[in-house]
C-alpha cells in the first residue's frame, strides 16, 4: 500500500510539474516574461554597476539599462543589499538572466528538499512525509515564486539550514543565516525574537550584526543617502501602495483596512502574542521553531500567497508526527480547503474574502503544529502502522 500510494503521489505531483513548466516555458516568450517581481534586482543590479540611484523609478531605470521591463512596477521594494543579487545577474541579457535565476531557484529548492527529508529520515521517512513534499512541490505557491522570480525559495533553503543549525547548537552560523534572510527580505524576524527569549542570544545577536554589516557594506557602495531613502521613503512608500491589495494577508494589513494604525498594530501584537505563547510553552524546540517560522509569514507589513514556500519544514515535522487526534485531522483537511489554489481564482471575484483564507490557514498552521495532549486511545489516529 506505501508503494502504491506513493507511486500515485509521485505521478500526480510529475502531472503538475509538466503543467507549470509549459505554463513557465510559455510565459518566457510573452509580455509576462516583463513583468516579473525579478526586475527589480536586476535593475537595481545595474543601478549599483552605474553608480545610479537604485530607488529611482523603475521606468527610469528601465529606460537607462533596458526599456523592455518598465511595464511592471513603479519602484523596487527590496533591501539594498539585494542589488548584490541582481549585480552578476546584470551582466546577461534579460531572457538569460532570467532563465539563470530560475535555474538558481530550482537548484535552492532540490537542496531544501533534500536536507528535509534526509532530515525525517531519507528514504525511511514515513509515508506522509513523502506524500507532503511531494504535494508540496505541486502547489501552486511554487509555480508563482518561479513564474514572479522572487526570492522565497532560497529564503526556504537559509532557513531550512538556519534550523539545523540551530539543532546542531551550531547557534552562530544558524544567525548569520538568519541575519542574512533578514537583511534580503526584512523577513522571519519572530524567529530571532523566540530564540532572543528561550535565551540563546549568540544567534539574534549574530543575525542583527549581519544585519548592520549588510547595510554597512552598501553604505560604502552606494553612500548613506541611498540607505536612508530605502528606510525612510521607500519602504513606506510600497507599503502605502500594496497595503489596500486584497490578496496581501499580512496581520499589519488586513488589521489597518479595518482600524487604521491601531488596527493594524493591535493585530500584530494580538498575532505575535499568540505565537509566542503557542512556541514557549511546547516542551521542544523545534515546535517552537515551527511555530515562528509560520508566524514570519504574517507578520511582515506585506504578504503574499507565494510566502507560503518557506513553510516544508513545517509541513514535514506535523506530517512526521505518529499520533494525531480526530479533531487535528478534521483541521488539517480544513486548512487543505483553505489554501488550495482554486480559492485564489474565487478570490478574484469576491476581493473581500482574498485576505482571509491564508491569514487563517497560518493561525490554523501554528496551532496544528503544537502537539496537544490526548485524552482516549479511541480519539488518536495513529500513523505508525504503515505497510512497507
Amino acid at each position: 500500500m506505501r508503494r502504491r500510494l506513493l507511486t500515485l503521489t509521485a505521478a500526480v505531483t510529475v502531472i503538475c510539474w509538466l503543467i507549470n513548466a509549459k505554463r513557465l516555458f510559455t510565459l518566457l516568450f510573452s509580455e509576462y516574461l516583463y513583468k516579473k517581481d525579478f526586475v527589480q534586482f536586476y535593475l537595481m543590479g545595474h543601478a549599483l554597476r552605474a553608480g545610479e540611484n537604485m530607488y529611482a523609478p523603475l521606468a527610469e531605470l528601465a529606460a537607462r539599462f533596458d526599456p523592455s521591463v518598465d511595464k511592471w512596477l513603479l519602484i523596487s521594494a527590496y533591501p539594498p543589499i539585494v542589488a548584490l543579487i541582481g549585480l552578476p545577474l546584470s551582466y546577461l541579457p534579460y531572457f538569460w538572466s532570467v532563465i539563470a535565476w530560475m535555474v538558481f531557484e530550482l537548484g535552492c529548492l532540490v537542496a531544501a528538499v533534500i536536507l528535509i527529508v534526509r532530515h525525517f529520515g531519507g528514504r525511511s521517512a514515513g509515508t506522509a512525509v513523502f506524500v507532503t513534499v511531494a504535494a508540496y512541490l505541486g502547489c501552486q505557491p511554487i509555480y508563482m515564486d518561479l513564474y514572479l522570480g522572487q526570492v522565497m525559495i532560497p529564503i526556504l533553503l537559509l532557513l531550512t539550514l538556519t534550523w539545523l543549525a540551530l539543532k546542531s547548537e551550531k547557534d552562530f552560523l544558524a544567525g548569520v543565516l538568519l541575519g542574512i534572510v533578514i537583511a534580503i527580505k526584512l523577513y522571519a524576524w519572530p524567529i530571532a525574537l523566540f530564540l532572543l527569549i528561550k535565551g540563546r542570544w549568540r544567534a539574534p545577536v549574530a543575525a542583527v550584526a549581519v544585519f548592520i554589516a549588510a547595510n554597512g557594506l552598501m553604505t560604502l557602495l552606494v553612500g548613506t543617502s541611498t540607505i536612508l531613502d530605502y528606510y525612510f521613503r521607500v519602504g513606506g512608500a510600497v507599503l502605502a501602495e500594496y497595503i489596500h491589495d486584497p490578496f496581501n494577508f499580512s496581520a499589519w494589513s488586513v488589521g489597518f483596512r479595518y482600524a487604521g494604525i491601531a488596527g493594524g498594530g493591535v493585530a500584530v501584537l494580538t498575532l505575535l502574542s499568540f505565537a509566542l505563547a503557542l512556541a514557549l510553552r511546547s516542551k521542544d524546540f523545534d515546535t517552537g521553531f515551527m511555530v515562528m517560522l509560520a508566524a514570519s509569514t504574517i507578520l511582515q507589513p506585506i504578504s503574499w500567497i507565494h510566502y507560503v514556500v518557506t513553510l516544508l519544514p513545517a509541513f514535514c515535522f506535523i506530517a512526521n508526527r505518529r499520533e494525531f487526534r480526530v479533531s487535528d485531522l478534521t483541521l488539517s483537511w480544513v486548512l487543505i480547503l483553505l489554501i488550495v489554489p482554486g480559492f485564489h481564482h474565487v478570490a478574484h471575484s469576491y476581493p473581500a474574502l482574498a485576505s482571509w483564507p491564508p491569514l487563517l490557514f497560518i493561525l490554523g498552521l501554528m496551532w496544528l503544529i503544537v502537539p496537544k495532549p490526548t485524552r482516549e486511545a479511541s480519539e488518536i489516529s495513529c500513523l505508525a502502522a504503515e505497510t512497507t
